[in-house]
């Protein structure tokens, strides 16, 4: 029966009827409802995390495990961004076009939009906006300044792991497993040091429609957009010029004798040490 189905649908031969235009258009599409929905469901769920009590600890464990979950969904069809600095990042460093970059910021903002839309309808509000601490008892307020450096260092990290994770000249190719782990943990421990002195944003699409959906928009909201992007394309040039180089792989020439006919040919080879990566081109 199974044999019988197979023969009567061939996935195959449907794919390569399509167009290279409409494989690619296909792939895009999907790219975009990933990050959407994606971004989304990190909103969702990691603000969601702190309904009871908003600790530190509490959202770190929200956002870290919410991205880890969702970018092992997304990550091979969009690359789970869900961050518009990771995504400006990625068109700096020439992993992803002009136009995905601008694709995946409309739907990032988009779902994070969705995300703490649905959170306030189910609760009335939704948890996890950010803002600069204020004076307290215990502890002086933090300065516009002061923030923009915490976002700016803290959204540093996440660029400069994703950039990392998917660089496709490392000489170890990082598994299915290893990159929703390691952008997880990067969200965590950000979260975890920057939530009691802004509130953890590095993530403007989040800071901005967290704060929209709530009606409490501050007027340091700059520094939750400014900070991550500065930090994208520091983050990006200084990889790529820096810390990547080392990684990429060495090719030399190998002459190989072949016999065709009865007549030795030689050829050559380029032989590649280094494994270049899955991802670069996501």
């Amino acid at each position: 029966a199974w044999a019988r189905l197979d023969h009567k649908f061939d996935l195959e031969a449907v794919v390569s009827t399509q167009s290279t235009g409409d494989r690619a258009n296909g792939r895009l599409i999907r790219a975009c409802l990933a990050e959407l929905f994606g971004t989304a469901s990190v909103i969702f769920w990691g603000a969601g995390a702190v309904i009871s009590e908003e600790t530190a600890l509490n959202l770190a464990f929200g956002f870290g495990i919410a991205t880890a979950m969702t970018a092992y969904i997304f990550h091979d069809i969009s690359g789970a961004h869900f961050n518009p600095a990771v995504s400006l990042a990625m068109f700096i460093a020439q992993r992803i076009s002009i136009v995905r970059c601008i694709l995946y910021w409309i739907m990032q903002t988009l779902g994070a939009l969705l995300g703490a839309g649905m959170l306030r309808l189910l609760q009335g509000n939704t948890p996890g906006t950010v803002d600069l601490r204020k004076k307290t008892s215990t502890a002086e307020a933090v300065e516009q300044w002061n923030g923009f450096l915490c976002e700016l260092i803290g959204s540093l990290a996440i660029v400069y792991t994703y950039l990392a994770a998917t660089n496709r000249f490392r000489r170890h190719r990082v598994s299915s497993y290893d990159f929703p782990l390691s952008v997880g943990l990067a969200v965590f421990i950000v979260t975890l040091t920057l939530q009691p002195l802004t509130g953890s944003g590095v993530n403007p699409a989040r800071a901005l429609m967290v704060n929209s959906v709530n009606w409490d928009v501050p007027h340091r909201i700059w520094v939750y957009i400014v900070g991550p992007l500065v930090a994208s394309i520091v983050g990006a040039l200084s990889y790529e010029l820096i810390f990547s180089f080392p990684l990429k792989p060495v090719v030399f020439e190998k002459k190989v004798v072949e016999t065709e006919g009865g007549v030795k040919v030689t050829k050559s080879e380029d032989i590649v040490i280094g494994n270049p990566g899955a991802n670069g081109d996501i």
